[in-house]
């Protein structure tokens, strides 16, 4: 018998991350969350986040999540991440990031280059 018949979502957002689990007719069976500061701005039109606060609120949301409700651990048969469009995150060959992460609020641009398609 497969008893894998729960998903989990994870929803990062601008201030918050949620950790949900769903049953496969998509009723909500359990959520946490961790807020966290939206984002800084080092000058005007800036909007940076450290990445180091994705992945600590991830955690923690998850933590919670699955340490609440442990019958669910083993029932999980899949996870889908939604995320806000337009956040950029450098990364060096290791995978760790080497600045601050560029949100989708950031309204700095390039002068001088034509639009893309242009």
């Amino acid at each position: 018998m497969n008893n894998k018949d729960l998903l989990l979502a994870i929803d990062n957002g601008t201030q918050s991350l949620k950790a949900l689990i769903f049953d496969l007719e998509g009723n909500l069976l359990a959520k946490e969350s961790a807020p966290f500061k939206p984002y800084f701005s080092r000058h005007p039109g800036w909007a940076e986040q450290d990445p180091d606060v994705f992945w600590d609120a991830l955690c923690l949301a998850c933590r919670k999540l699955l340490g609440n409700n442990t019958a669910y651990r083993e029932r999980i048969a899949g996870v889908a991440l939604t995320t806000q469009r337009g956040t950029v995150i450098n990364l060096d060959k290791e995978g760790k990031p080497l600045r601050p992460a560029i949100i989708w609020l950031d309204q700095r641009k390039t002068h001088g280059l034509p639009p893309l398609g242009g």
